[in-house]
């Protein structure tokens, strides 16, 4: 086998939402080898990475003994690389559709050692926005950074490059240790790269996550870029670049920690301010060039001549100056901006809610519980509720609900109306939270209160960052709400997958199952037959439930003419449970079949499951639960192709399917008269389902989550086994 053109070197460390994109990003090119580092990554990430490997014969998976941090795990993939060039993609990052055709062109037509190409900042709310620097990438022929000094101002990252991997071996040039590693490994590059090509073209989406990185929190680790920047110095002497490179080089590299010393020192400890400027200014200092002249123009060359005469005492103090400076002149417009918040704020009436924040203390011992933007106690949410009540019957236990949902309060359960007084009170002290849904977007999260997100459904459709059809101002509300999450539950990889894509926060994944599917899992004969009586239907009879997702353009999927094909296709004492979306908000009541009973309104969806033989759906996330039962799943898609165009998928569920699919009532109706669902094929494909979609459900999903968010304890049990991969993710999504 000949060698690839092209060595992508992918360093994944828990990136479990993300490193699907990236690989396959490239991974359809058969040019490319496809080097997956796996950073001993301690979320799913590396039993993802094996199943790339499985799916694309040009992806190989590498693992280091332990975890060794990004440049080591570069190196790594470097020392196993044998294209002819070498293109770095973060795990979390992709390239656009074409990318690689753009490098092979550049490279075809000039054979450079270095090709640099554009990129796009990639945000969460979906906005992408093109790099600044791009005029030094608009060369027409090679040219050396001697000849374009400009192209050391491109972003200073690996990954916006390709290598000649000749030139890199001959250069032996290698990544160092520690954050900033890009700082010594890209000037010396590109400083002895005999010939550079620019690609004025976004190549390369490089995700700009609300939250995870080092580089934009406050963390010691920071002062690494001294380090990085005497590594670079000694590494440019080394390699014998001539002065008048080294000081442009040397001046790029001063800057870089001018910033942290002024516009970013937040991301410097407070306690360690002194420290990191004390040391920074003796390691400049001792590596200037030869005859250097600090600049008078350009970006923070003012800052830089402070920094460069003064110590920190002095410097600390006249940066104070300008600080106040700055702020006396933006006075006036803050003081308009707060005057037009507070009464915004007076008017929204939300200031009981503040009241409360600020002078009530936070009870450890309550928890707040809301489900489906408060409807009734039900799934996930009511399952831990009783968890709590049954381990903890000291805490209290409060449910928020809308005003015409009270009434579906049980008399044992505590409840505030949403908008009261109580409810701000509640939000403002409880310490615990269990939603599968978001609370409002002016409550802010107190120290010491905990958030679990339950959430209500395996996703088939694009949530979060990635639905379709969203304003900009509305991703980013959503994205500040979802900041709140302390924990967030999957019931599955793939939902573990999906959900650090879709809502890109902080928190920590519980892969427990859903506590709604607690009863679902070795659901006995007794705990059916029961259900059966609550719901009214005979214990003979065969059940079928049909239950279509909701859809914004209208409500129902399919025609009351339709719905008495299907009715007529049901043999005697066959009972057909139909359930509106709960977003519905309406019943069929008498216009059904009698064979039909109408049951949007019945508060418990599990029954529903525990009834039924068969479950109809399209899109909905029913069938992920009712899996579990190893029951019959039919798929009804009449409107597939529309709905998947609209509101997008993650996965083709015609293809992907746990059993049957029809596309007409009339295929529908036969399916159920013939039993055709019942077909060792459809039973193998609902094996497959079950195994990829109930991966964590194993019946005691409460506990687990009561135990970890309340008493603080881990499982050390959870599944990482090999499992069945989908065949048709769709990946043509931004976000």
């Amino acid at each position: 086998m000949s060698d690839p053109q092209f060595s992508v070197i992918i360093p994944a460390f828990n990136v479990q939402g993300y490193l699907r994109q990236a690989v396959m990003s490239v991974a359809l090119d058969e040019s490319v080898e496809v080097l997956v580092v796996d950073d001993r990554s301690t979320d799913g990430t590396a039993v993802l990475a094996d199943e790339l490997e499985g799916l694309f014969d040009t992806v190989r998976v590498i693992r280091p003994p332990q975890n060794v941090g990004l440049g080591r795990a570069r190196n790594l993939g470097m020392s196993e690389a044998r294209g002819e060039y070498i293109v770095f993609i973060d795990g979390d990052d992709y390239l656009v559709a074409g990318a690689l055709d753009r490098l092979r062109a550049a490279i075809s037509d000039h054979n450079p050692d270095v090709v640099v190409f554009g990129y796009s900042r990639l945000y969460a709310n979906g906005v992408a926005e093109e790099g600044v620097m791009r005029e030094p990438l608009q060369a027409e022929q090679p040219f050396t950074a001697a000849e374009r000094t400009q192209i050391l101002d491109v972003l200073n990252v690996a990954w916006n490059k390709a290598y000649r991997r000749s030139f890199l071996e001959a250069t032996g040039i290698e990544f160092p240790v520690g954050y900033y590693e890009d700082i010594p490994w890209t000037y010396p590059l590109l400083a002895s790269a005999g010939s550079i090509i620019g690609v004025d073209e976004p190549l390369y989406m490089y995700r700009q996550r609300a939250s995870g990185s080092i580089l934009r929190s406050t963390d010691a680790r920071h002062l690494e870029i001294v380090d990085q920047f005497d590594r670079l110095m000694a590494s440019l002497e080394e390699l014998e670049i001539p002065d008048a490179m080294r000081a442009e080089i040397f001046t790029r590299g001063f800057r870089n920690i001018v910033t942290l010393t002024t516009s970013r020192r937040n991301r410097i400890p407070r306690n360690l301010h002194r420290e990191f400027y004390t040391k920074a200014r003796r390691i400049v200092k001792t590596h200037e060039p030869a005859g250097y002249t600090l600049p008078t123009s350009g970006d923070k060359w003012k800052l830089m001549r402070l920094v460069w005469s003064m110590d920190y005492n002095a410097f600390s103090m006249r940066l104070l100056v300008i600080e106040s400076l700055n702020r006396i002149k933006s006075g006036s417009r803050s003081a308009l901006r707060a005057g037009k918040t507070l009464l915004r704020r007076i008017y929204h009436n939300q200031r009981f809610y503040r009241l409360h924040r600020r002078f009530s203390r936070v009870d450890g011992s309550m928890v707040v519980l809301e489900n489906l933007w408060g409807l009734s106690p039900r799934l996930n949410c009511l399952a831990i509720d009783r968890e709590i009540r049954r381990t903890h019957p000291e805490m209290r236990i409060v449910w928020s609900v809308n005003h015409k949902d009270r009434g579906g309060v049980p008399a044992h359960m505590e409840y505030v109306v949403t908008g009261s007084h109580q409810y701000y009170r509640a939000l403002a002290s409880a310490k615990y939270f269990f939603l599968d849904v978001n609370l409002p977007a002016w409550w802010r999260k107190r120290p010491g209160q905990v958030f679990t997100e339950l959430h209500h459904g395996t996703p088939l459709k694009l949530m979060g960052m990635e639905e379709r059809g969203q304003e900009v101002a509305w991703f980013d509300g959503l994205l500040k709400r979802c900041q709140q999450w302390d924990y967030s539950l999957v019931s599955n990889s793939y939902s573990a997958e999906v959900w650090k894509h879709s809502y890109p926060v902080s928190c920590e994944t519980l892969e427990y199952g859903y506590p709604r599917n607690d009863v679902l899992v070795d659901a006995g004969i007794g705990a059916c037959a029961e259900a059966r009586e609550r719901v009214g239907v005979d214990a003979d009879a065969r059940v079928i439930l049909y239950v279509p997702t909701f859809r914004e353009r209208d409500w129902d999927s399919i025609s009351m003419r339709e719905i008495e094909e299907i009715a007529g296709a049901l043999d005697d004492g066959d009972v057909l449970l139909m359930r509106g979306h709960y977003l519905a908000g309406r019943e069929r009541g008498a216009d059904l079949d009698p064979a039909i009973m109408d049951v949007t309104d019945y508060a418990s969806i599990e029954d529903l499951y525990l009834a039924a033989d068969v479950l109809i759906t399209d899109y909905s996330s029913a069938m992920f639960d009712f899996a579990n039962l190893g029951r019959p799943i039919v798929i009804f898609a009449p409107d597939w192709e529309q709905y998947r165009h609209e509101r997008g998928t993650y996965f083709d569920i015609t293809v992907d399917a746990p059993g049957s699919v029809v596309h007409s009532a009339a295929d529908l109706a036969s399916c159920l008269s013939a039993r055709d669902y019942e077909s060792s094929s459809n039973q193998a494909q609902l094996l497959r389902f079950q195994a990829i979609f109930c991966e964590f459900d194993t019946g005691h999903a409460a506990r687990d989550v009561v135990a970890r968010v309340i008493d603080g304890v881990r499982r050390d049990d959870i599944p990482r086994a090999a499992r069945p991969s989908l065949t048709t993710w769709q990946m043509e999504r931004k976000a």
